[in-house]
């Protein structure tokens, strides 16, 4: 019974009290009066602001024209109003230079529709509106501001604790203020305000802010659909400046282009304890000479979102071109946004977020096409003990002029992790991708891609310069990336910690040190494990280079493969290297896969296998080293190929022949080694190569003619426990060259005797042909002389032969006169000889 009779009094009172409303607000209707001017017959003065029957809540509607003179202008509205024009635009408030439209009193409600307000001008902030009290409410609707200018805030300047601003569908353009806030400030302790749909554009600010402020603490500030181009501050806020202590900022699809300014080329939102968020919009184009080319967001324990937005060609004179995020203890979110072609004088080419205690977030982030004349050509973090993690992010294409191509990190107990994200492209003098420097820091990389990253110096995907440092890389790949020192990744200080599991590290480069890592400092601890590592290059090591002492190399479950030069390098003292259950194959070094220079080193091979590799296993220099192989198959083929360099001098008559062997990759001169030489295609002989590495040979040419000369070194096999190695020859390239065979003297002498005897009874006649040649280069004359027994009967000569012939003393004096080189002479003679009885 009682609930029943509870039911009905409750609805009586529900419709009691519906009624009671409906009757207030026809009272109030009825209450309201709208009242119509024009330019010529009326004043807003007279009809409005200044009218007794003109009272709260009604509304003065201006016919199309001009409204000027001293009743429209330099009004105070100290009473509830609407003023709107018939027509938009049509209505024209012409302040003529001198002072300026409305003031409003404090918790006064002013509501402008559809007016155009130009040449405001006066003596004091707000070159249109101004409000200085609290709990004002102002609304503008389908407004123009154009060509006003005031000291402060060039068209509207709301000043009030409490106040609530809106503005929609409105122009300001061509606004100017001397000092700060070109067209509009709103600012207020605990105020609201509202921008939609309004265009700024060509406003300018002496100071800051040229175009829009909205703050104050505890503030509410909404901002969307809006455009500002082309605007500009000769300082900060080149076209907004919102926030605030504990306020809430949102800019919603809004489109900043071409402002400038010195500082925030675009716009700044900030303030402790604010709760910030910019989204669906547009930065493009805008300009600072200093520093935060387009947008800064931020503040002391404040919260900031940036959600699906563009920045794209903005610059600015020092560092962060496009983006500034975070300050002490802030948490940060970037995500689903793009950062395209911006540029930095110095640091930071897109994003520069920091902050100590801060926590920052890029999720699905393209950060692409950005440069720094500095560090950080897409990405710069700073501060201590804060955290950034980048996931499912593409970073690419990106250049720092020094350190850091995709992010430079500087900063201690800093967290950075990587989470399912592309880095390729990149590139940099050191950190081809990552750049990471401070103590005591980590980086964490999940799931992610380094690819093409480079750098000239150290580190072409990471390079990392600190003490006490973590780096763990789970799942991800690293390819062809490349750097002098540490082809993938650069590790310089000491107590640093690298593992790698189920990872790929594959075709990358090192000029010198490190294909894949590259460390120098003592007591660093870097492990390999359950990944792989192929093709990968380097002068010394083409997977891990160590300098430092007492460092930990471990290599577990790991494949090895195709990399030169060989697999690890170790130089300094008290290191450990361990391979375990790992494949080795097909891997080349000119002395050792594993080099260990220094003393008292540790080298553990256990249950892995190596073959196909060319090189020995291990190669120790220093002292007290030990290697130890246990339950591993290790066979080795070890080429150390070699360079022959071939030197020719020639001479009259002979060719000196010099080669010199050298160590290929090292260019080591070799001594000891035989080295064959070869004229026209025949070897000549032969020669061993000297503590310089050089072999000489001397050789003689038989004539005047063009000579084919090249060496060749030999080749040796050698066989020991673990291996052949192989001493592979080398040829030289061929040189041809003509020599001419020195002019010998003359040199005539018999070169043939021909005869016969015929016997008689009393005498013997003997016949002698002499056949002369000159053998040397120079046409000669010789005299032969003689001596017979027999007497000459008669002799017969061929040739330039001249004889003389004593019968007396039996003497045959024969002179060859002016014989030509190579050619012959021929003489016959007859003797004859009486034959005892």
């Amino acid at each position: 019974m009682y609930k029943n009779e509870f039911k009905k009094l409750s609805t009586f009172l529900i419709i009691s009290a519906i009624i009671a409303m409906g009757a207030f607000c026809l009272i109030g209707t009825a209450n309201a009066t709208d009242y119509t001017i024009n330019n010529t017959t009326g004043s807003i003065k007279f009809n409005a602001t200044n009218n007794s029957t003109f009272t709260d809540g009604d509304t003065l509607f201006l016919e199309d024209g001009v409204y000027s003179g001293a009743d429209n202008k330099n009004l105070t509205v100290s009473k509830n109003m609407t003023i709107a024009g018939k027509n938009k635009g049509m209505a024209i408030i012409d302040m003529e230079n001198s002072g300026r439209a409305f003031t409003i009193t404090a918790g006064i409600n002013l509501t402008l529709i559809n007016i155009t307000f130009i040449n405001g001008n006066p003596t004091s902030n707000g070159g249109v509106i101004t409000a200085g009290g609290a709990n004002t409410i102002l609304t503008i609707t389908e407004c123009t501001f154009e060509n006003n200018s005031a000291p402060a805030s060039g068209a509207v300047h709301i000043n009030g604790a409490g106040s609530n601003t809106t503005i929609k569908n409105s122009i300001f353009k061509n606004n100017k203020a001397n000092s700060n806030n070109g067209a509009t400030t709103i600012n207020g302790v605990n105020s609201t305000s509202l921008v939609d749909n309004c265009t700024f554009e060509n406003n300018t600010a002496g100071t800051y802010s040229s175009a829009l402020v909205m703050n104050g603490a505890g503030s509410n500030n909404t901002l969307k659909n809006s455009i500002f181009k082309n605007n500009k501050a000769t300082t900060d806020y080149g076209a907004a400046n919102m926030g605030g202590v504990n306020s809430t900022s949102l800019v919603d699809n809004c489109t900043f282009e071409n402002n400038t300014a010195t500082n925030y080329g675009a716009l700044r939102i900030s303030g402790e304890g604010s709760n910030n968020t910019l989204k669906n919009s547009v930065f493009k184009n805008n300009i600072a000479n200093n520093n935060y080319g387009a947008a800064n967001m931020g503040g002391v324990n404040s919260t900031s979102l940036v959600d699906n937005c563009t920045f794209e060609n903005n610059t600015a004179g020092t560092y962060s071109s496009a983006l500034g995020i975070g300050n002490a203890d802030s948490d940060n979110i970037i995500k689903d946004s793009v950062f395209e072609n911006n540029t930095a004088s110095n640091d930071y080419g897109a994003i520069f977020t920091n902050g100590d205690g801060s926590n920052t977030v890029l999720d699905n982030v393209t950060v692409v096409g950005n440069a720094a004349g500095i560090n950080g050509g897409g990405i710069g973090f700073a501060g201590d003990n804060n955290v950034l993690t980048i996931k499912d992010s593409i970073i690419s294409d990106n250049n720092a002029v020094k350190e850091g191509g995709a992010l430079y990190a500087n900063g201690e107990t800093q967290t950075i992790n990587i989470e399912g994200s592309t880095i390729v492209n990149n590139t940099a003098k050191m950190g081809g991708a990552l750049d990471i420097n401070g103590e005591k820091g980590e980086v964490n990389i999940d799931n992610s891609l380094f690819e093409n990253n480079s750098a000239t110096s150290n580190g072409g995907a990471i390079d990392i310069n600190s003490e006490f440092h973590e780096t763990n890389i789970n799942n991800s790949t690293f390819n062809n990336n490349s750097a002098k020192h540490g082809g993938a990744i650069n590790i310089n200080g000491e107590y640093n910690n690298l593992t790698a599991n189920n990872t790929e590290f594959n075709n990358n480069n090192a000029t010198t040190k490190g294909g894949v890592v590259n460390n120098n400092g003592d007591n660093n601890i870097i492990v390999l494990g359950n990944s792989t590592a192929t093709n990968n290059t380097a002068r010394e090591s083409g997977v891990i280079a160590n300098t430092g002492d007492e460092n930990e190399i471990t290599i577990d479950n790991t494949t090895l493969s195709g990399n030169n030069d060989g697999i690890v390098s170790s130089e300094g003292d008290d290191n450990k290297i361990a391979v375990d259950g790992s494949s080795i194959t097909n891997n080349t070094a000119d002395n050792g896969l594993i080099i260990n220079n220094g003393d008292n080193n540790n080298v553990a091979i256990n249950n892995t296998n190596a073959t196909n590799n060319t090189g020995d296993i291990v190669a120790n220099t220093g002292s007290n080293n030990t290697v130890s192989i246990n339950n591993s198959n290790v066979t080795v083929n070890a080429i150390y190929e070699t360079n022959t360099v071939l030197t020719v001098v020639s001479g009259t008559g002979q060719i000196t022949i010099t080669a010199i062997v050298i160590k290929k990759d090292t260019d080591e001169l070799l001594s000891g080694k035989k080295v064959y030489f070869y004229v026209n295609g025949k070897q000549v002989g032969s020669a061993t190569t000297d503590k310089y590495g050089e072999a000489r040979f001397i050789y003689k040419v038989p004539k005047t003619a063009n000579y084919s000369v090249y060496a060749k070194s030999q080749q040796v096999t050698i066989t020991n426990s673990t291996g052949k190695y192989l001493f592979k020859e080398s040829t030289t390239v061929t040189k041809a060259l003509n020599v001419n065979k020195a002019l010998t003297p003359t040199k005539i002498r018999v070169a043939k005797v021909q005869g016969k005897t015929v016997n008689k009874k009393s005498y013997k006649i003997y016949y002698r042909l002499y056949t002369i040649k000159n053998y040397g280069d120079l046409t000669g004359s010789r005299q032969f002389k003689k001596y017979f027994k027999a007497q000459l009967k008669s002799a017969a000569k061929k040739g330039l032969v001249y004889f003389n012939y004593n019968k007396k003393t039996k003497l045959l004096k024969t002179l060859v006169k002016n014989l030509k080189a190579g050619k012959i002479v021929k003489i016959k003679l007859k003797f004859y000889k009486p034959t005892r009885r």
